[in-house]
């Protein structure tokens, strides 16, 4: 648990456009508003980091089964980092300080690295390093994450984020996908299916509670979220490899709801084809690569 001493902000600016992060608290973003509107959850200053905006999911995303994972014949336990959750879930990265390595008033980058030492092995097997670069422009926010594999032996890997975003009131979405993972009573994909009618969304409604916790394989389109009362509308252009997108529609008065651009389904890693299902196997010294743009856009408020 990190000291609530060091948990301090870095904030960038482009005219209207604030984004802060917090670097030892697994690096996540804070806040990030346009004309002083909030688009991702505010952090409540806490030293839960799934009390923040957003942040990186490496090297793999949601959550693995099975108490860990096969890969070219040797089985590796994972244990939990998560007290909230009782299968191990979202990687390693948000669990841990990253360092700012670079920083200017519109862009910074945030680095870890993780050994496979003492406990940190089932934390992780594989030694890598993850880096995180944020840049805001005139259209908004441009995030790209760079995985490489600093171990001896191949590794298997996925990337992604995980933004929360603020539900005001009216709030919009649409995104296309070609279908979804039904989920298991430990929220474990077993069955691919056809979107059904009240989680298709792609024509643009209202998010409403359709109580999805689920992951949607083949995005191939933007995703917009229109904030038509604040008049804000955002679209998350996502690097062609996130073709996967988790939703997480909790209840509405919990005030948010995350749409995830990952690389892979929820718990690939123990799959028949974690290939097929968007692990990549990472060779030493390789590196995964992926971005996302978050185009931020000023509309009409809609009269209440």
């Amino acid at each position: 648990m990190p000291d609530l001493n060091s948990l301090t902000e870095v904030e960038l600016q482009h005219e209207s456009l604030r984004l802060s992060v917090c670097p030892a608290l697994g690096g996540a973003i804070t806040r990030l508003s346009v004309d002083g509107i909030d688009l991702l959850r505010p952090w409540d200053g806490s030293d839960s980091v799934r009390r923040t905006g957003c942040f990186v999911l490496a090297p793999f995303s949601n959550r693995v089964g099975d108490g860990g994972f096969m890969h070219e014949g040797t089985h590796y336990p994972l244990r939990n980092l998560s007290a909230e959750h009782p299968l191990p879930i979202h990687g390693v990265a948000w669990k841990r300080a990253w360092s700012l390595t670079e920083q200017t008033s519109t862009m910074l980058r945030l680095t870890f690295t993780h050994q496979p030492e003492g406990d940190g092995v089932r934390d992780w097997p594989f030694a890598f390093r993850v880096e995180h670069e944020i840049k805001l422009d005139d259209t908004g926010v441009a995030l790209q994450l760079r995985l490489r594999n600093i171990d001896s032996r191949s590794m298997p890997a996925g990337l992604g984020w995980h933004p929360y975003f603020l539900r005001h009131e009216a709030c919009q979405l649409q995104f296309e996908a070609q279908g979804v993972w039904q989920n298991d009573a430990q929220n474990l994909p077993f069955k691919k299916a056809t979107i059904p009618a009240e989680w298709d969304f792609s024509s643009e409604q209202s998010l409403q509670q359709p109580g999805l916790d689920n992951c949607f394989v083949g995005r191939t389109k933007p995703v917009t979220i229109r904030w038509p009362n604040e008049g804000v509308a955002l679209t998350m252009h996502a690097s062609e490899s996130l073709d996967h997108l988790v939703v997480f529609t909790p209840p509405a008065d919990m005030g948010f709801f995350a749409v995830e651009p990952v690389s892979h389904a929820n718990n690939a890693l123990c799959m028949d084809d974690p290939d097929a299902n968007g692990i990549q196997v990472l060779q030493p010294g390789e590196t995964m690569q992926v971005s996302c743009k978050l185009q931020i856009q000023r509309m009409a408020r809609t009269v209440q």
